[in-house]
């Protein structure tokens, strides 16, 4: 299935140009030898939630041994993925499948699954209530869930802008952000209410949302417009942006620095927070998507959708340290480390 021209899609590969463009920040080389800061957590012996959209499954993978070490049968291509305040439950969005699956990550299998209608794509959960948040990519609408002891029910819909993606939550819970697609802006909602209390422009087809550690700025991932977008949160505006590489779809933070991945440019561009001034561009795999930190905050690891694998990168050096394989189609949108 596919959504809009140039944009996201469902099962099908994207297509990328046959080179990426040159540009004149700095270019570190690829495949070397071989969002919001998380309450303390052990050191790495992490592991990476992988959705593999195009395999249908959930996968398990270890950093450490760079293994996978279990696959979970997901059908209706998952693609969004959310853990539960206390890391034992993922939530994993089916857009061909119209729903959401529960797994329970210490059994390592589904336990509960929800039908929902439209196309259930972006999910946040909410650190302090446990509330999970689906943004309806073919709607105007997110859909509240509250989890149960047999999953989850529905609660409530909020409305929002056209076709919303990215989801975030402040760290006290209390503000809910959408990144609305077709709207060209950012949501801002008061989680007691369930409404809109301001709506930010940004740049052209905002779709990944990450919060600072602190929780006062958002930032966009300006898919059209090759930018990102800073929010002072609290003021509802916009206060910068920074040039990316081609088609940017998510944004993760560690060591002072942002790091976007270029879909078509199969680079991650690295960026100074407080300047927005790109710092370097760093050769990944192909069609990079989702990425995140390590609860550490030594590694980011990036979602190669095209090439069937994950790139560990040194937040610090901006080195490839690794690769990991992982099954067809890893899209990994949201928060899936833990």
């Amino acid at each position: 299935m596919m959504r809009k021209a140039g944009v996201f899609r469902f099962t099908r590969r994207a297509r990328r140009p046959s080179s990426p463009p040159t540009r004149g920040k700095g270019r570190i080389g690829a495949w070397g030898l071989v969002w919001m800061a998380l309450p303390s957590a052990p050191a790495l012996a992490q592991e990476a939630l992988v959705t593999a959209q195009l395999g249908n499954a959930v996968e398990i993978v270890d950093l450490a041994s760079k293994k996978i070490l279990q696959s979970i049968p997901v059908p209706g291509a998952p693609a969004g993925i959310a853990l539960s305040p206390d890391r034992k439950t993922a939530y994993v969005t089916r857009p061909e499948g119209h729903g959401v699956s529960v797994i329970d990550l210490d059994a390592r299998k589904v336990r509960a699954s929800l039908d929902l209608p439209g196309g259930p794509l972006g999910i946040g959960v909410n650190p302090t209530s446990g509330e999970v948040y689906v943004a309806d990519w073919y709607g105007t609408r997110v859909f509240v869930l509250r989890p149960t002891t047999d999953g989850l029910t529905l609660e409530g819909e909020i409305a929002t802008g056209k076709s919303p993606s990215g989801i975030a939550v402040t760290p006290n819970g209390a503000t809910l952000l959408v990144a609305n697609r077709e709207s060209d802006s950012v949501s801002i909602i008061d989680v007691a209410s369930r409404r809109e209390t301001r709506r930010v422009p940004v740049g052209q087809h905002p779709f990944g949302l990450t919060l600072s550690a602190d929780g006062a700025t958002a930032y966009t991932a300006n898919v059209v417009s090759n930018d990102v977008s800073a929010i002072d949160i609290g003021a509802g505006r916009e206060t910068g942006r920074v040039t990316t590489g081609q088609r940017p779809y998510v944004i993760a933070f560690a060591a002072g620095k942002g790091f976007v991945t270029d879909q078509y440019s199969n680079t991650v561009t690295v960026f100074d927070p407080a300047t927005l001034k790109a710092l370097a561009a760093i050769d990944v795999g192909d069609h990079p998507e989702g990425v995140a930190a390590t609860r550490d905050g030594k590694t980011i690891v990036v979602a190669n959708w095209g090439d069937n694998s994950l790139s560990l990168i040194d937040p610090s050096s901006l080195a490839v340290t690794g690769t990991v394989p992982t099954g067809d189609g890893p899209r990994v949108f949201g928060d899936f480390l833990r």
